[in-house]
């Protein structure tokens, strides 16, 4: 296994990294040029000349690039295309050991390698997913981290907004060239790279790439049950929502502290640590402008914390029971705490968690009528005739059982003529009376 290995891995430049997770450009691409002056920060669109653009860097020290793809800077809420999974192994060179640790765990192999110097970057290319896909990258994220964190997986590196080092460069810890491998010729559309580490998922968990997203125009598949990333991803996409109803003057005050607290919680849920302070000062900046940097370390500080015990595997003790320390309100106390004042009636069409409890169930029941009056379960082989079809033929056998009946025969002897018992006869005739 290990001999067939070497014999598919080629060498790869700094050119071929970046095609690889940005081949069909969708966002920005962010490079960071650690020691430059200012340490400077870049932008790539997908418009720009690539190669020109990345001649400079060649050779230079310390430069990394987002693994994913944004609208215009690299927050969580600008997340547009996903571009692959990664896991960043620190302090360990031994390559073959980890991809058979991979295969001790049935995790597919890697599609691109980059030796860092004094680690190893797996990458498990994607075709481009939309951001909205995060909570599925997310699972799977974690996973990949966890099967090779015996190794010295970062267990901190797992989150969207990464930035790891770009091939062709040099670490400047150790002088070590960066360099780039093609492991096999994989691109992974999310579902079937969910599928393979995370197991087999429901039809309405799928995600699909953007290409094949636009030609079907899906909208946007119901989350797994029992996937509290995907209902915190909800959760934070609803507090957006109603934070931008506020634009002018940003959210009122009184609920300033509640909102950016509830927000920054969502967050957790998807961020490590380090890249979760910058998205929380950014949201405040653009929600709760008028809290101080001291006020807004005040109320994000426990979710930090917590955010930091999950990151390193721990578990809170809740109720006899061993949870994750990252909280987890229900949509009820959510409801309670933002407040009719927050969530107003103009809002509840847009919002998917957080609108009142009957206005959800009223969209469900909505939503099955609908389907009920356009499904076809003849087509879909549930039942051997259609449902017009079924209701006529049951009308016919209501009048035949109330003929039967008008003519003196008891129920017996009508359940006889019509194959069925007497108590059938005795309903069927009932329902068409009911009617």
């Amino acid at each position: 296994m290990i001999a067939r290995r070497i014999e598919t891995i080629e060498p790869s430049a700094l050119r071929g990294h970046f095609e690889k997770l940005h081949h069909s450009p969708h966002g920005t691409v962010v490079v960071w040029e650690r020691l430059a002056p200012g340490r400077r920060w870049a932008k790539i669109e997908p418009h720009h000349p690539i190669a020109a653009l990345l001649g400079p860097y060649e050779g230079k020290q310390d430069v990394f690039v987002t693994v994913n793809e944004f609208y215009h800077w690299r927050y969580i809420r600008n997340l547009k295309s996903l571009r692959a999974c990664y896991v960043d192994i620190d302090h360990c060179t031994d390559w073959q050991l980890a991809l058979d640790a991979l295969w001790e765990a049935k995790i597919p192999a890697p599609s691109f390698m980059v030796l860092s110097g004094r680690g190893i970057h797996f990458y498990w290319l994607l075709a481009p997913s939309p951001g909205k896909a995060l909570p599925t990258w997310q699972r799977v994220q974690d996973t990949l981290v966890s099967a090779l964190a015996p190794l010295g997986a970062d267990y901190r590196a797992k989150d969207c907004t990464r930035l790891l080092r770009l091939a062709g460069t040099v670490n400047s810890r150790n002088g070590a060239k960066v360099r780039g491998y093609t492991l096999n010729d994989n691109v992974w559309t999310l579902h079937e790279l969910a599928d393979e580490v995370l197991g087999p998922r429901i039809q309405t968990a799928r995600v699909f790439d953007l290409k094949a997203h636009a030609a079907r125009r899906r909208k946007t598949p119901a989350p797994g049950k029992g996937n509290i990333y995907a209902w915190w991803h909800l959760v934070y996409k609803d507090l957006c929502t109603i934070a931008d109803h506020y634009w002018l003057g940003g959210v009122p005050e009184g609920k300033r502290d509640t909102v950016l607290f509830l927000m920054a919680n969502a967050l957790s849920w998807f961020a490590n640590p380090y890249a979760l302070e910058g998205e929380i000062i950014q949201t405040a900046k653009t929600f709760t402008p008028t809290l101080t940097q001291r006020e807004i370390q005040t109320y994000t500080k426990p979710i930090l914390k917590r955010a930091q015990a999950a990151a390193e595997g721990k578990k809170y003790l809740w109720e006899g029971k061993e949870v994750d320390p990252r909280y987890a309100f229900r949509s009820e106390t959510l409801r309670q705490w933002l407040g009719s004042e927050l969530i107003v009636p103009e809002l509840w069409p847009d919002l998917r968690t957080l609108a009142p409890k009957e206005t959800i169930r009223e969209r469900k029941r909505e939503h099955w009528k609908k389907r009920e009056e356009t499904r076809d379960r003849v087509a879909e082989g549930r039942y051997q005739q259609k449902r017009e079809d079924f209701l006529n033929n049951a009308t016919d056998r209501r009048e035949e059982a109330l003929k039967l009946r008008g003519e003196g025969l008891s129920w017996k002897e009508v359940g006889n003529q019509m194959g069925v018992t007497a108590t059938g006869a005795r309903l069927t005739a009932r329902r068409a009376t009911q009617k």
